[in-house]
Order: structure tokens, then sequence, then C-alpha cells
């Protein structure tokens, strides 16, 4: 029975070993399916014995599939585009995405945060990811202690990690060892029960030796027995059927006395769900994980093991030489091992001696039998030749080439679409709130890198501001100006602002965020669709305005141009900002004067019959 928080741990993680009934005739293990996922990746077979894993091949096709995969379905962090939803407004919106791309991303480590988040929910279907104090945090499936194992977050879930004494006393500042937070045991006395080893698995006792200490902790999160909150025993027992949310730190040590004792650092109650999570790949029902990318690879990656293991065997039956002979006395009389070359050796009248032949005629069976299940988890992972970086065939079109590599990244799009979808509803639910929350409190002044209609659309709003700013001085003046003087102006501000290059400092007042509710729009169909596409149809346009650059004046070319380079991946900065920049009026001569246009002569209207 299940008196406890700690009898809890101990009970479900040896539950979370053994497997589900998926359905008749399917068992079903989720901690299995992560170190199978895991050990397949890293070429690793699942029962490596000493002698498997030394003495026979292992032709890793998973891990090229995944990486392919990582890159196929990678969404870039400049793709999150974070604006306020409000048209008038929009000045914050640009803000606010620099400071997004330039200041958050950096200091939360968000890109290393997705990609990491990506390739989980690639190899094994799935990934779950936690509300931090400094933004999302990606929990390894690995360290998962125990889950319901038909549905990752329907029940309570437990994590297991190792903590090094520095890094224990780095949890202190979140309330960890403290009387006032429930701990039943300070960190200092944890500390010294720590030992120089780590429990890895609770169902096979493994242990592994290491040169420091650590200390074995659970984090718990899920509705539990209310009473589990309490010391006082006397509430314990009247809330022992009362459930509610909550989380639990529980460290466990040696005890001589005791065994295995279990401490609390840290319990509380836990009113929402802190956790997202996104499942990825054929979904099958009862069980917590759909079939990942791994798992999708076990047969083929199973079939082309066993065929290079045939064929390490039949080229080792091939390089052994030996011999047969018809004379009985001969190898008692000869020792063919300690023979030197071109030695004579001598047979009994009548016998002879010849090579045993102990070739592998059917070689080339298991290396079409491995091609073909190359083949087949390449087309299961959706990795076509020209996504692979295949050389096509002589004589294959450009665009026909473009076409087949457009067509097979349709599934990786598809996918990548639906991780789209959990970004942003990380962003709504978690980031938004917490950069709000920060700008609002304070503000911020960062440095950012602009890019050319961004250095445009700054350059606009400035000259607006300054050339306000004059004509108000002006008027509190009492003087006067006319357009020529303004575009004359106008011109001056842009060409300082140019010669700053494209860093500039930019500051969101705290004021600026009021009444400006933010919202967020992950683009996967921008320019990453089809960079190579883009450039050649812009290539196109902007040939017939290399036969006359004065079109660049225009201010459509000019803004061609700045695209063609980036698209390029090349910096327009380097080339150039290309601007149709406003030519100042020139004076007009007093002398000179516009022809009079002549309007035809008002007529009365002709009356109608009706």
């Amino acid at each position: 029975m299940q008196t406890d928080i700690y009898q809890f741990i101990k009970d479900e993680e040896i539950r979370y070993g053994l497997e589900i009934e998926v359905m008749e005739n399917w068992n079903w293990s989720m901690k299995e399916h992560v170190r199978a996922s895991i050990l397949f990746k890293h070429g690793k077979f699942l029962k490596a014995t000493n002698e498997l894993a030394t003495k026979n091949p292992y032709r890793n096709i998973v891990y090229p599939l995944l990486t392919l995969r990582y890159r196929a379905e990678d969404i870039d962090m400049k793709d999150v585009l974070l604006y306020v939803d409000n048209p008038a407004k929009y000045h914050v919106s640009f803000l606010i995405k620099k400071y997004h791309d330039d200041v958050y991303v950096r200091e939360h480590d968000l890109d290393v945060f997705f990609d990491e988040t990506k390739e989980e929910k690639i190899d094994i279907g799935g990934t779950i990811v936690r509300k931090g104090q400094e933004g999302p945090v990606r929990e390894d499936m690995e360290s998962i202690a125990f889950c319901d194992q038909t549905d990752i977050t329907s029940g309570p879930i437990g994590f297991k990690s190792f903590f090094s004494p520095d890094e224990l006393y780095g949890m202190e500042e979140q309330g960890w060892g403290k009387k006032e937070n429930g701990a039943t045991i300070t960190l200092d006395e944890l500390v010294t029960f720590a030992e120089a080893a780590k429990q890895q698995d609770a169902n096979k006792g493994r242990k592994t030796d290491t040169p420091g200490k650590y200390i074995e902790v659970y984090r718990v999160h899920g509705s539990l027995p209310k009473s589990w909150l309490r010391d006082d025993q006397a509430k314990r027992v009247s809330e022992k059927e009362k459930y509610v949310r909550q989380m639990h730190v529980v460290a466990f040590y040696k005890s001589k006395e005791h065994g295995r004792t279990g401490v609390t650092l840290y319990r509380s109650r836990e009113y929402d769900n802190p956790f997202k999570v996104h499942l990825s790949g054929r979904k099958i029902r009862n069980r917590a994980l759909p079939m990942g990318g791994v798992e999708e690879l076990f047969d083929p990656q199973i079939w082309t093991n066993y065929s290079e293991i045939r064929k390490k065997e039949m080229l080792d039956a091939a390089s052994k030489v030996i011999f047969q002979t018809n004379d009985e006395g001969y190898s008692a009389r000869n020792r063919l091992k300690d023979m030197d070359n071109l030695e004579i050796t001598v047979v009994r009248d009548g016998a002879e001696i010849k090579q045993v032949p102990n070739g592998s005629p059917n070689i080339q069976l298991f290396t079409e039998w491995a091609d073909k299940w190359d083949i087949i988890g390449q087309t299961t992972a959706g990795a076509t030749e020209a996504l692979m970086g295949k050389q096509p065939s002589a004589g294959t079109p450009f665009r026909l080439e473009l076409l087949v590599t457009q067509q097979g990244q349709g599934l990786h799009d598809y996918r990548k679409g639906q991780f789209a979808t959990f970004i942003a509803e990380i962003y709504e639910d978690w980031i938004i709130p917490d950069i709000a929350k920060e700008l609002s409190a304070k503000g911020a002044k960062f440095l950012a890198t602009l890019s050319p209609d961004e250095m445009e659309y700054v350059s606009d709003c400035l000259v607006r501001s300054r050339v306000h700013k004059l004509q108000v001085e002006r008027v509190l003046n009492g003087q006067t100006w006319d357009d020529f003087e303004i575009q004359e102006f106008e011109q001056k501000v842009r060409e300082e602002f140019a010669r700053g290059g494209n860093k500039k400092f930019l500051e969101i007042l705290k004021d600026d965020l009021k009444d400006a509710p933010l919202s967020v729009k992950v683009n996967v169909a921008g320019k990453q669709k089809d960079l190579a596409a883009i450039v050649d149809k812009m290539v196109n346009v902007f040939r017939q305005v290399l036969q006359n650059p004065a079109v660049l004046n225009d201010p459509k070319a000019a803004k061609v141009f700045n695209k063609l380079i980036e698209y390029s991946g090349l910096d327009p900065i380097d080339f150039g900002y290309a601007s149709a920049a406003k030519q100042p009026m020139q004076p007009m001569d007093p002398q000179q004067q516009l022809p009079q246009q002549q309007l035809p002569a008002p007529t009365s209207p002709q009356p109608q019959l009706v």
C-alpha cells in the first residue's frame, strides 16, 4: 500500500519498467521504447554482449536519415514573428520583433531549446516541455522515472536526476531544503549521505561508480493525496481521500538501518499543469508515444545488420586457407602454420594435397538484400536522393530535379507545420507573457542589426520625427519654410542615419506596451521554403534591370535588388544600401514659367426631351 510519496515513487518506478497491452498480440513499454530508440540512433545493439558488439559489424542507416529530417524540418527562430495586435502601434511591433530576435532568444537559448526539442520529437515520437522560471525547459524523455504509459500527462509523472553537491546547493534559491517549503532535511545534511555512484535502474539494480558524490533526486508532478502535503498526522488522516495537484522534490540515500531512505526537499500545491506535450509521427491508440523516427527504421536496421553479419561470416570463411590430403600422416609430419614461403613438403607415394575451395559465391545476394532494406528505410523517412544531396543521373534537367526536390520536401513541410503550431502555443502561453512582463516593468535598450527593409523603415520614421520637430520650432519662432528646404533637410537626415551602418541602438519604453496585446505567428512557408527558386525568379527579373542601371532609382526595383542579395545568402550592406532616395527639388528659375493649361470653355447644359 502506498502510504506516502516515497513508497509511491518506488512502486511506480518498478511498474514503469513493465509492458502494457496496446492491443491483442501487441505489448509495449515506454521505457524500452526510449532506450531502444537511443541505442539504434547511436549504432548500438539492443543486447550488446561484449562479443556481439566487438566482433560483428553495425551499419548504422538510422542516424543519417535522422539528420536529414533534422535539416528538412528545421524552423529558424527568425521566422517566429512577434507583433503587437494593434494596427495603431505598428512601430511597437517592429521594436518587439527586434528585441525578441536580438536579445530574448540569445539570453534564453531558445535556438538550442527548439533544436533539441525538434530532434527528440523526431527520434522518439514526442517531446515534453515545462514552464520554468527562466523560460521553457525541455524534459529529457530518458529522465522520466515513471508516468502513465497510455497518456503521458494524464496521471502523475516523475523525473529522476543526479545532482552533484554544487548543483544541489544551487537549488537553494528555489527553496529546496527549507522547512517552510515542506523540507524534511537540509541540503547540508543530505550532502553528507551522498554516494560516489549513480543508481541507474531501479529494476535491474545497475550502479555506476563515479569520482565524485551524487544525490539521487526525483521531481514528481500530478494529482496526489492532499495528505502528502501535511506533516500533522491528524490532518493527514482527515484529508486522506482528497486529491489535489501538487509538486514534490524527493531525494533518496542509503541508510544502514533502513536501506534506501527517502527525504523531502520541497513540496507545494501546483495549480496549473506546467507541461506541454508534442507528439509527432503515427499516433497509436493506448500508447503514450506514437511511432517515432527511429522506431520506423527498426526493421530496416535489424535486417541490414543481419545481412552485414552474414557477409562478415562469409568473408571470414573465405579468408581461411584450408588444405585437404589423403596422406593420413601428413599433418603429423608437417605444420603448415609454421612453414616459410617456398618451403617444400613431401607426401607419401600416390597421395596428393590441395586447397579446399571455400569461396562465398552468394555474398552478392546479401549485398542486394542489405541495399533493399536501405532503400526501404529511405522511403520511410522521406529521404529522396535529391534531399540527401546525391548527384542526379546524367542528363536530368535542372528544372525536373528542382521539382523532385520540392515534392520530396512535402512530407517534411507537413511535419514542420505541426511543430510550428506547437512553438506558437508555447509562445502564446509562456514566452509572450514573460516578454510583456519584462518590458512593462522596465523597458529595454539594446543593440540591433537591421535589414535593408528595416533600415528604410527606421529611416522614414526618423525623417518624419525630425521634420515634425523642425516645423514646430519654426512655428514657435515665427519662421516659415518651403518644400525645397524640407526635402533638403530630409536628405541630410537619411545620409547621417545611413553613415552609422546597420547596427543601431533601439529602446522600448515601459509604457509602449500599455494596452498593446502581443501575438505571434510562426512563418513556416516564408523565404526558407525554396530559396533557390526565389533567387532564380529574381535573377530573371533583375537581368532586365542590369541593361538599364538607372532603373534602380525606382523604389520597386531597388527593393528587388536588396531581396536578391539577401536570398542569395549575402549581406546587402556589403553591396551598398540600394534605396530610391527622394531627389531634392531644384530651385525654380523665377524667369521660367510653366505654360498655362488651356481649359475648354464652359458650356450651358442643353435641355433634354423626355
